[in-house]
């Protein structure tokens, strides 16, 4: 806060004016002091802030000698008898105020008082005026004040800057000359700055506009904020504008779209709140969208409660070790969601890349099937039963069948390998008719696995397969003696261990095949 010292000197033989004067408290950020002297010097002069002359006191040679010493800033108080009043009319133009002889203690202290008001006022005053200056200069936006015909009253350091000009050479003029244009030119061009004026005018509130501005030459683009400055009746007496110079900016967006519409896979921005702000041509081309049924929406709107896209193409998503991926019928697309920071490092958004993975997806999901599937029935092979086991504890009452072909051997023997496949191709089809195809696994050769769980009657469920495989063995393959013998195990019998499962089923099944031999 500013600190201001006042000097008041008394021009006078007597000290009266002093003694008065100094009772009177001094503003808020003022000190003053008051010295009493009818000897004068410039020195003193000049220091003073305020000068009363006792024109009784002194001659008139020295007292227009005060006055011609005295600065402009400087507050001359008069104080003239009635005696003296025939050299007012010669020095009147000179002064402040005048005190009457003899003085009115209670009017002199209001009236020095007033005074005292008006210098801090003039001081608060210019102390606002170089906050606005300082503040304004400070910006790297344009600023400028109009009055209601368009004329510049007050511009920052920027404008003029831009404008080439100085502010004496602003202040005071209006549009077409300040940015160098002709009414014709502006006629014609895309200029709207007069117009928007007008608008701020009537609508008596702030507006915004986008407005392009010749500078130098060249068209820039500017986003523009002006309000409307109204008097101390409410009626509006000009306008005050702020421009933001966005050309660089929305050069930078075009280049960064040029740059979008150049990538090979769909693309998607959104702000922070994931309301889209861009997207390019492929995600358009992707999912059958216009950009105008888009903009501005929630990247969720995309979806239905099924998570999927509403339109002709419908897209599943699912997640595999981390990264998300989304199908249709015939593309499948992987997501990243990556997060746009600003320099400061704040999150201010989204920007999704919907990567076509189609082959490569297809090709794994091939590799993996062909990896855990059995070449000749298609059923799961060996080491998919044991990543199941794995990856799954064992629940209670889970049934464990192992299958055996009987004489299975002399299939190949007799009638070669292609006709054993057939059979093994044959079994593998009567379980399929029989159980869900993900609990069916080829252990190898003509062992089978059959997992159920929570199976309330295994042996009934041996026994019908068994029979129904006599009856398609005798149909399509009367010349062999294949049969099927069943090994089970009941998870509720061996805790919960898979192992232990597995060794009991390959145990009965092993009784069971030697139980079949004795008695053959």
């Amino acid at each position: 806060m500013y600190h201001r010292h006042l000097e008041t000197l008394i021009v006078s033989r007597s000290h009266e004016l002093e003694q008065l004067l100094e009772s009177i408290p001094a503003e808020d950020n003022f000190t003053h002091r008051f010295c009493t002297s009818e000897h004068l010097t410039q020195e003193r002069l000049e220091a003073a802030s305020i000068v009363v002359v006792d024109f009784a006191a002194i001659n008139r040679d020295e007292a227009f000698k005060v006055l011609a010493l005295s600065n402009n800033d400087t507050i001359v108080i008069g104080c003239f008898s009635s005696n003296d009043f025939s050299m007012l009319s010669d020095v009147q133009h000179c002064l402040t105020q005048v005190w009457a002889k003899p003085f009115d203690d209670e009017k002199i202290r209001k009236s020095f008082s007033r005074i005292l008001k008006e210098i801090k006022q003039r001081e608060d005053a210019r102390l606002n005026q170089v906050y606005l200056d300082t503040l304004i200069d400070s910006l790297p936006e344009l600023i400028w004040f109009k009055d209601a015909r368009g004329s510049h009253l007050k511009v920052n350091d920027s404008f003029s800057k831009t404008v080439n000009k100085t502010k004496a050479q602003i202040e005071g003029r209006g549009h077409y000359y300040i940015w160098d244009l002709e009414p014709d030119e502006y006629a014609q061009g895309e200029y709207i700055c007069l117009e928007s004026e007008e608008i701020v005018l009537d609508k008596k509130e702030t507006c915004l506009f986008d407005e392009t501005v010749k500078c130098g030459g060249e068209m820039r683009k500017f986003k523009t904020y002006k309000s409307p400055i109204f008097d101390a009746d409410g009626s509006v007496i000009g306008t005050v504008g702020f421009a933001h110079d966005v050309t660089d900016l929305q050069n930078l967006m075009i280049e960064l779209n040029i740059m979008i519409e150049g990538l090979p896979f769909a693309v998607m921005v959104t702000d922070k709140d994931k309301r889209i702000t861009n997207v390019n041509q492929k995600f358009i081309d992707i999912f059958q969208l216009e950009r105008n049924e888009f903009a501005g929406l929630w990247a969720e709107s995309l979806l239905d409660e099924t998570r999927k896209f509403d339109r002709s193409k419908k897209w599943a998503f699912d997640e595999e070790n981390g990264s998300i991926f989304m199908h249709s019928h015939n593309r499948v697309l992987e997501l990243h969601d990556e997060k746009l920071l600003d320099i400061f490092g704040v999150f201010t958004g989204h920007i999704y890349l919907f990567v076509d993975v189609t082959h490569e997806y297809n090709q794994r999901k091939k590799l993996l099937t062909d990896a855990n599937t059995d070449y000749l029935t298609r059923l799961n092979n060996r080491r998919c039963l044991q990543e199941y086991i794995n990856k799954r504890p064992l629940q209670l009452n889970t049934v464990l069948m192992l299958v055996d072909l009987d004489n299975f051997k002399e299939v190949n023997d007799q009638y070669g390998h292609d006709e054993g496949d057939r059979v093994l191709m044959a079994f593998a089809d009567l379980l399929r008719n029989s159980f869900s195809e993900d609990k069916l696994f080829r252990l190898g050769g003509d062992e089978f696995a059959i997992l159920l769980p929570q199976c309330k009657n295994p042996q009934q469920y041996a026994a019908i397969l068994e029979k129904q495989f006599e009856i398609f063995i005798a149909d399509q393959f009367p010349h062999t003696r294949v049969s099927a013998s069943f090994g089970l195990a009941v998870g509720s019998d061996v805790g919960a261990d898979f192992n232990m499962l597995f060794k009991k089923a390959d145990t009965a099944l092993y009784d069971l095949k030697r139980a079949k031999k004795m008695a053959a």
